[in-house]
Order: C-alpha cells, then sequence, then structure tokens
C-alpha cells in the first residue's frame, strides 16, 4: 500500500516536473524572441483569456502530460486505457477552446445589442465589442495547436509501441 502510494506521488511529481519545465521554456523563448518580461505574458494572458479559461486550460493540459507519462511507462494492458484516456483529455481542450470562442462572440454581440448606439458612444462600444472578440479569438488560438500537439504526441507514443511490439514478435516466431 506504501509502495503504491509512494509511486503515485513519483509520477504526479515528474509529470509536474515536465509541465514547470515546459513552462520555463515558454517563457524562456518569449523572452528570448520578444525581450520582455515574463510578467507581461502572464498579464496579457489573464487580460485576455481570462482566469477562468487559463485555469481549464492548464488542469487539461496537466491532465494530457500525465496520459503521455502514463502510456510511456504502464505496462502492455494498460496502454490502450491512456491513449483513450488522453485522447478524451486532448479533445476537452478543443472543447473548451471552442466554448470559450463561442462565449466571447456572444459576450461581444450582447455588449453590441446592449449599448447605444451615437457619435459619443460608438467608439467605447467597438473598444469593448473588440475585447470580447479577442478573447473569442485566442481560446481557439492557443487552444487548438496545443490539443493537436497533444494528440500527436499520444498517437505517436502509442504507434511506437504497437510497432515495437510488433518487432519483438516478429523476431521471437523468426521472420
Amino acid at each position: 500500500m506504501i509502495k503504491e502510494i509512494s509511486q503515485r506521488i513519483n509520477q504526479l511529481s515528474q509529470v509536474t516536473s515536465w509541465f514547470f519545465g515546459l513552462l520555463v521554456i515558454m517563457f524562456f523563448v518569449y523572452m528570448v524572441t520578444t525581450g520582455n518580461h515574463p510578467a507581461k505574458i502572464l498579464e496579457w494572458g489573464f487580460s485576455i483569456l481570462g482566469k477562468t479559461f487559463i485555469v481549464i486550460f492548464t488542469s487539461l493540459v496537466f491532465a494530457s502530460l500525465f496520459c503521455i507519462f502514463k502510456l510511456n511507462t504502464s505496462e502492455a494492458y494498460k496502454k490502450k486505457f491512456w491513449l483513450e484516456t488522453g485522447m478524451q483529455v486532448s479533445n476537452s481542450i478543443s472543447i473548451i477552446a471552442l466554448t470559450f470562442t463561442l462565449l466571447g462572440i456572444s459576450l461581444g454581440i450582447g455588449e453590441l445589442s446592449s449599448a447605444k448606439l451615437d457619435l459619443n458612444t460608438i467608439n467605447q462600444t467597438i473598444g469593448k465589442l473588440t475585447e470580447q472578440f479577442s478573447m473569442a479569438f485566442m481560446t481557439s488560438v492557443i487552444g487548438l495547436p496545443v490539443s493537436a500537439i497533444l494528440k500527436s504526441l499520444l498517437i505517436i507514443n502509442f504507434e511506437y509501441f504497437l510497432s515495437s511490439e510488433n518487432l519483438k514478435l516478429k523476431l521471437l516466431k523468426g521472420e
């Protein structure tokens, strides 16, 4: 029992290390390419994407990384389970991205429909509208590629496992 708990904590800490390592690399690349401090991208992310999207998104990315880790480290009979679980989590990233896209569009249209349009307020209304549309489209711009990358990693790892298993079977049969 204690060995099992220790093993799960170890796996969780390894995935956490990968997650934060990728985050540090992302911040480093951002700093090198733009010359800005990482706080700037965080400020931008929270102002454009919102806290809710960021929390859900990072949780799902972490869960996908955990599935990729488990796919690579689990026994052969459990690999299909971790592939399917990871695929569902990665699909959830796409769904959340598209949901927030539709939410941003809906909020923008709601803002437009409730605003009093005249020469004095048109600039404020357009500003609020573009702010909502910015959130709408950035969630898809970020979420859909990340989802595709994670799905690709899952599929490639699983196919690599299958091909290596087939090679072992052929070697055992003497083919």
